[in-house]
């Protein structure tokens, strides 16, 4: 990604004295947007900066992993990179997984993502997984 030069402040005293009082109206807003701009672009994002999603599924699967019902998922993302799984809610009996779960998904554009598979989950039993979807 590329990165940008050091921004140039405005700065009031750099202006004539009748221009300064314009010039101050201007700067602090000019000034703090352009520090933001700054750190998105030159890669200090954090976590709150990130597009991302958390949404609820209810769904059980099949004895092949392949979930049955509806498995799609609207996000109102431009794109999904990555699921992470939140927490499994065994909404059918008290039983809980037994292996570590993993999702097979695809990005099936319009904000929509659909669970193609899934690993770890007893077939015939509901879940219901919060998910954290990050663009």
């Amino acid at each position: 990604m590329p990165k940008l030069s050091d921004i140039r402040r405005i700065i009031p005293e750099d202006f004539s004295q009748e221009a300064q009082e314009v010039i101050e109206g201007v700067a602090g807003s000019y000034n703090e947007f352009a520090d933001e701009i700054y750190q998105v672009v030159n890669g200090q994002l954090d976590f709150e900066n990130l597009a991302r999603a958390k949404v609820n599924i209810d769904i059980s699967f099949d004895s092949t992993g392949k979930p049955v019902g509806n498995a799609s998922i609207g996000t109102n993302l431009g794109f999904v990179s990555m699921i992470h799984i939140g927490k499994i809610q065994n909404i059918t009996n008290a039983s809980r997984i037994s292996q570590v779960p993993y999702l097979d998904w695809s990005f099936q554009g319009n904000g929509t993502v659909k669970i193609n598979y899934g690993v770890g989950f007893t077939a015939g039993i509901k879940y219901r997984l919060t998910l954290e979807l990050i663009q």
